[in-house]
């Protein structure tokens, strides 16, 4: 009895697959040092910081949940590894898995916009109210407004960016002609 010829590879998987798992392997060496810091930050700095009028509140709560955030981070990226070497080996619960990271991480870009305001509107609160009342002052607030506007602006265009990228990366994985790699039995090989 004659074995089924393989399964066609395209270069799309294999590439895709390594640049994922390159980044996976980034992504975790960033989630371990991020890991790090969150247990070497003592909870009196973070109350001290949290403290500062020009903490943002959305950070503030970040730092103040920083140790579940870096287990969760940690979490992720050693759920993104398996995925990125899912996909190079073709399995389909990869394939899934790797369009749930790329529509989550889309929707999680959008997410975070609020934080790059939250950000500016710190720092120029931390100014005193004498200062603001100056020429200087005012000049530093039109500055920080233009800022603000840029912040805002890149942002989102970066959000789009990415979300068209990780659209069209999850559209690519369930064409028929990708989706034919994923048969049970394809990633045995």
């Amino acid at each position: 009895m004659q074995a089924p010829p393989p399964l066609p590879r395209s270069s799309f998987i294999t590439t895709l697959g390594r640049i994922s798992l390159l980044l996976a392997c980034l992504t975790l060496a960033g989630a371990l040092g991020q890991a790090a810091v969150a247990v070497a930050i003592s909870d009196a700095t973070v109350a001290r910081l949290v403290a500062e009028p020009a903490m943002p509140p959305m950070l503030g709560w970040m730092l103040g949940h920083r140790r579940l955030l870096s287990l969760l981070g940690l979490l992720l990226a050693l759920l993104f590894l398996a995925s990125s070497w899912g996909l190079l080996k073709r399995q389909e619960w990869a394939r899934w898995g790797f369009i749930a990271f790329l529509l989550v991480t889309a929707a999680l870009n959008f997410a975070g916009l609020p934080l790059a305001g939250q950000v500016i509107d710190g720092m120029t609160g931390a100014f005193p109210a004498q200062f603001l009342d100056t020429p200087e002052g005012r000049d530093f607030m039109v500055q920080m407004r233009a800022n603000r506007i840029v912040s805002m602006a890149m942002a989102t265009v970066t959000a789009v960016a990415f979300a068209c990228l990780h659209g069209w990366l999850a559209w690519k994985l369930c064409t028929p002609q990708v989706r034919a790699e994923f048969t049970p039995g394809a990633g045995d090989a």
